[in-house]
């Protein structure tokens, strides 16, 4: 008598990046388990990477219980700035805090199969993490460009893998994925961002501008600790922090990074989507995050969770 032939699809899932909209991946997650629908193979660009190692190392749970209890001054308080340098954030405290779920583990001996995609900046070329220390995996590909350092790695100078490849789909399509299931949390973003306002002003003429964001206490409070950090530098650096911090403004640094990498990758994501289509794609409409709103973990979880339950059923479907 023959052993039993294991017909069932194999279910994989490409979590986006996304910085503090990517909470919504552990809501994504949450529903399938809920549902009994076992994610076989898992792949992650920057905040995808992280959420996505998590998972497979079997820690949510706790992981979700720190995401939900995170507040502005958590926030800030991992906030370690470098100025000029190669980023704004080396992200030490950042990533010696992730260490604790992480750990000295292992991607291939995971018992999800994984990968995370990160970038050389050198050379463009895309980098995929399949095996080695998953922590090196994460830091690399969470390095946002200009904002958190890059990660130097077997002589290569590593960033986000959201320049090159923002919701890496046709990576767990090669990982064997039957059924791929892509979380895109980038193009409700731009839409917003890119979407000009007119402005009259004294004179009765009319200005098209992006629209500005009010500045409330987070932002506020980013460049209160960059004067901090750095009250011992001259007063031409100072009067930059300050012109940052204007109303009368247009968008600081940090936001003109973040839209102009929203931008790029929502272009790049349509572009892989049209060569290697997913059979499911979930969009959180988390448009009114900034980017470093890690406390609103609780929003983000809850977006996720709902739109993957409007899926369940078109899930269950495709992998009969």
């Amino acid at each position: 008598m023959t052993g039993r032939i294991n017909l069932r699809k194999k279910l994989g899932i490409a979590l986006g990046s996304g910085s503090a909209r990517g909470w919504a991946h552990i809501g994504v997650l949450n529903a399938l388990d809920e549902e009994g629908l076992k994610v076989d193979y898992i792949s992650g660009t920057s905040i995808g990477s992280v959420v996505g190692a998590v998972y497979s190392i079997g820690d949510m749970e706790a992981f979700e219980k720190f995401t939900r209890s995170i507040d502005w001054k958590g926030v800030v308080s991992l906030i370690d700035v470098t100025f000029p340098g190669t980023g704004l954030i080396p992200a030490k405290r950042v990533f010696k805090m992730l260490s604790e779920y992480y750990k000295d583990i292992k991607i291939e001996d995971l018992p999800i199969p994984y990968c995370a995609v990160a970038a050389d900046v050198r050379t463009g070329e895309e980098v995929r993490f399949t095996k080695g220390r998953v922590s090196d995996a994460v830091r690399a590909s969470v390095a946002i460009p200009g904002i958190l350092t890059p990660h130097k790695y077997e002589g290569r100078v590593l960033v986000d893998g959201g320049i090159v490849n923002p919701v890496p789909v046709n990576v767990v399509r090669g990982m064997g994925a039957d059924v791929v299931i892509a979380v895109d949390l980038n193009k409700c973003k731009v839409e917003q961002n890119i979407k000009p306002e007119i402005i009259s002003d004294s004179d009765g003429i009319d200005k098209a501008v992006l629209k500005d964001y009010t500045e409330d206490e987070r932002e506020n409070r980013i460049f209160e600790v960059l004067e901090e950090k750095y009250k011992e530098f001259s007063g031409s650096i100072k009067a930059r922090i300050d012109s940052f911090r204007s109303k009368d403004r247009i968008p600081n640094i940090m936001e003109i990074i973040d839209n102009t990498i929203n931008i790029m990758q929502k272009s790049i994501t349509e572009n892989q989507f049209r060569i290697e289509r997913p059979d499911i794609i979930i969009e959180p409409d988390l448009s009114d995050f900034k980017l470093f709103d890690f406390d609103r973990a609780e929003e983000a979880i809850e977006e996720g969770y709902r739109l993957t339950w409007q899926k369940v059923g078109d899930i269950k479907k495709l992998l009969k």
